[in-house]
C-alpha cells in the first residue's frame, strides 16, 4: 500500500527515537524542500548510463511528490529526476521506507542484477548497512562534501564521472 505524508512522519519520528534522537518530522520536510539537485550528480548519472550501466534510485518519499528535490521554483520535478534512472523505487508506493531490505530487493529485481553487481550510495549509515548485508557494494556520501564518494565510485567503475 501507499505511504501518506502523515505515516511517513510517524515512521520518521519513531526511527529517529530508536536511534537516540528526537527529530521532529517537520524538520525532515523542511530540509527536503530546501534541498537542491546537484548538477554534477545529474551529470554522473548520465555518464554511468552512457557507459552502458543500469541505474536505480530508491527514495524515501511520501504521497505522490511533485518535486524530487526542492520547491517548484528551484528544484527538479519527480518525473525529470526519475527519468535519469532505469529504475525508480518510491517508498510511498511500496508502503515501506529505507532501510527496509524489500526496497533494495525490488530495485535489484527490476534491474535484473545480483547484489554483488551493484553499488549503493547513501548518506545514512542504516541504509548502507542494509545494502551491505544484502551483498551490495556501498559508498557513504558526505552531506556537505560528496566529492570523496565520487572518487570511490569512479575507482569501482573504472571510468571518470
Amino acid at each position: 500500500g501507499e505511504l501518506s505524508r502523515d505515516e511517513f512522519a510517524q515512521r520518521f519520528a519513531a526511527r529517529s527515537t530508536e536511534l537516540g534522537h528526537s527529530l521532529p518530522p517537520s524538520l525532515f520536510f523542511d530540509l527536503a524542500e530546501k534541498q537542491q539537485v546537484r548538477q554534477d550528480v545529474v551529470a554522473a548519472i548520465k555518464q554511468i548510463r552512457a557507459n552502458g550501466l543500469r541505474t536505480a534510485a530508491i527514495t524515501n518519499n511520501w504521497e505522490p511528490p511533485k518535486m524530487a528535490f526542492g520547491s517548484a521554483s528551484h528544484g527538479i520535478s519527480k518525473e525529470a529526476f526519475a527519468g535519469l534512472f532505469d529504475v525508480y523505487v518510491e517508498s510511498y508506493k511500496e508502503g515501506i521506507n529505507k532501510p527496509d531490505d524489500r526496497l533494495y530487493k525490488t530495485a535489484l529485481k527490476s534491474l535484473g542484477l545480483h547484489p554483488h553487481e551493484c553499488i549503493f550510495l547513501d548518506d545514512l549509515g542504516a541504509n548502507l548497512k542494509t545494502a551491505r548485508a544484502l551483498g551490495i557494494h556501498t559508498i557513504k556520501v558526505g552531506i556537505r562534501n560528496h566529492k570523496p564518494a565520487f572518487i570511490k565510485l569512479q575507482n569501482l567503475l573504472g571510468f571518470p564521472l
